[in-house]
């Protein structure tokens, strides 16, 4: 299934693998991005399975689905490339995935095109977006908003599951741009008013590694299938982070608030 898609996947992966390769760091992303683009389209596709809103989806619309959520990353490989050639130029790898996309005839389908370039940002960025907005279709209009919100929760389940699992080097990417900061360390006012009202965390609010570790927490609050926070349950990724979090936080009364108010959140959902 999607073997012409993994074998863009896997191109675009092996020309940046061979540009970044004298750097660990950079390599280590690349590696990481092409194993995390074949975990989301295996998250997507447990959605697919389990979610009432795709039951009575053709064939056609599926594949659809499953190629947003395989190439959501796509843009990854050249934003490390930019990371190691032109450190300073600003990045936005859904962007650029959305751009590469648009190369192809086959891909230049707003169903796969818009989750690609809004899987990574505020929500609110989709509905605000010309393209969306234009689309005078409401069938349409609603596919793309819910293969969008697939393509995020594949996503987020797919990072959840690396972060419990993966190897201490994969999981510092998540922390790579704060590391100077030491670990242990406070959570600022705006994550925390994030938290509390249960919103995901602008990633330019983020100034410590507390923050950082509470932002990811967050996702919780971006999920949309009830599917999503089965998985969640079933698989134990959230216990990770909090108990991450409780190593760096250094404000223990804090702490138990957060995970009370976690521990709350995922059973309101898991009852639904």
């Amino acid at each position: 299934m999607l073997e012409k898609e993994k074998k863009i996947l896997q191109n675009e992966y092996e020309r940046s693998l061979e540009i970044v390769q004298k750097s660990d760091f950079h390599r280590l992303f690349v590696n990481e991005k092409i194993i995390h683009s074949h975990q989301v389209l295996d998250a997507a596709n447990y959605l697919l399975k389990k979610e009432n809103t795709f039951k009575n989806w053709s064939f056609k619309l599926l594949r659809l689905a499953r190629q947003a959520a395989l190439f959501h990353d796509i843009g990854r490989f050249y934003e490390v490339e930019n990371m190691y050639c032109r450190p300073q130029q600003p990045n936005n790898h859904a962007r650029y995935g959305y751009d590469f996309l648009r190369q192809y005839p086959e891909y230049n389908d707003l169903r796969i095109l818009l989750p690609v370039k809004h899987h990574s940002s505020m929500i609110e960025k989709l509905y605000e977006d010309y393209e969306f907005t234009n689309v005078e279709d409401p069938q349409r209009k609603f596919e793309i908003e819910k293969i969008t919100f697939l393509v995020r929760d594949a996503d987020k389940i797919a990072n959840f599951r690396l972060l419990a699992h993966a190897d201490r080097n994969i999981r510092r990417l998540f922390l790579q741009e704060l590391k100077a900061q030491p670990f242990r360390s406070p959570i600022s006012e705006k994550p925390l008013q994030s938290f509390l009202s249960r919103q995901p965390v602008k990633r330019s609010d983020i100034q410590t590694t507390s923050d950082r570790i509470l932002s990811l927490i967050c996702w919780i609050f971006d999920l949309n299938y009830a599917s999503s926070f089965v998985y969640l349950q079933k698989y134990g990724r959230i216990n990770h982070l909090l108990h991450a979090l409780r190593k760096s936080n250094t404000d223990m009364v804090l702490q138990e608030q957060i995970e009370k108010n976690v521990n709350d959140y995922l059973m309101e959902h898991n009852q639904q």
